[in-house]
């Protein structure tokens, strides 16, 4: 398939927070199409920029002068101390499906394309979304579907899903999936099926615990006055950047009752000028895709 590029979400606005991290190493940890990367590049000289995807599409399509590694964003204490790497400037996570994965039909990320099951950022791992559709248990689906979908309707998606296997494309997940619903407006009809699509995509890839084991791991790694900077593009995302930002920024997590601090915690970073930006309307006008998107980042101290 074409390599599609499209503009990165608040790049500008990403590209401010780098303005006074110290000089060194920049991480852009999902790089995608390569249009953050690109506008970081051009705008901070100060900085050596390095990438990594899962997405091997995304790497090999990179450009020669872009220095793009091909590994999870969770093996970045690994990847940075094998190339002897002791402390970077910063991090940028961008934790959406990149336009190219969702306009790729053959990725099978998107249920408004029919295609195979399939929704692997690394398509070199087994698990695929035609494995989780057609062989988890009743239990396991409803696990994902409430705690990746929030789906009210989860039950009844599950055992539809059950009784109705094989199921080997997307439109037949759909039709599956509707077919579950109470008759309802159609809009929340398309909702349970985006939601249930992103609760599979987020299980075949094993998001959040990806996000957790990267942000952990790399934290030490910044040096004072970094920053790490995110974008999350649903509830479940944001919620697991927020609960990190607070642990690292509290300090004291003691019970506010006691006189004297026991448990010897001490905050990492600090919050910066704002805690967290939405698009520009105009942005959202010229890239509707970015409607979702919440900015946060944090300070090393």
């Amino acid at each position: 398939a074409e390599y599609l590029t499209h503009d990165g979400v608040m790049t500008s606005e990403i590209s401010d927070l780098l303005i006074d991290v110290p000089d060194g190493i920049f991480i852009d940890a999902t790089y995608g199409y390569g249009s953050h990367f690109k506008f970081f590049k051009k705008n901070h000289e100060n900085l050596i920029f390095l990438a990594l995807d899962r997405d091997l599409e995304a790497v090999n399509n990179s450009p020669d002068s872009h220095s793009v590694e091909h590994t999870n964003f969770s093996n970045i204490k690994e990847f940075l101390e094998n190339n002897g790497i002791d402390t970077i400037s910063g991090i940028f996570y961008d934790f959406g499906v990149s336009s190219h994965q969702i306009d790729s039909p053959h990725r099978g990320f998107s249920f408004q394309h029919d295609s195979v099951l399939d929704m692997r950022m690394d398509i070199s791992q087994e698990l695929s979304a035609k494995d989780v559709i057609n062989n988890y248990e009743y239990q396991e689906l409803l696990r994902i579907f409430y705690e990746y979908a929030e789906e009210s309707n989860s039950k009844k998606i599950a055992e539809s899903i059950i009784n109705n296997r094989p199921i080997q494309t997307t439109d037949e997940l759909v039709n599956v999936i509707e077919s579950s619903l109470p008759r309802q407006n159609p809009k929340f009809t398309k909702s349970s099926v985006r939601k249930i699509f992103q609760a599979v995509r987020i299980e075949v890839n094993n998001e959040i615990n990806e996000i957790n084991e990267s942000l952990e791991s790399v934290k030490n790694f910044i040096k004072s006055n970094g920053v790490m900077v995110f974008l999350s593009y649903h509830s479940i995302e944001d919620r697991t950047v927020k609960k990190f930002i607070e642990k690292e920024t509290r300090g004291c997590i003691c019970d506010p009752k006691l006189a004297i601090c026991t448990c010897k915690n001490i905050a990492l970073f600090k919050l910066g000028k704002y805690k967290k930006r939405k698009p520009s309307s105009n942005e959202i006008k010229t890239n509707p895709r970015s409607k979702s998107a919440v900015l946060r980042f944090m300070v090393k101290i």
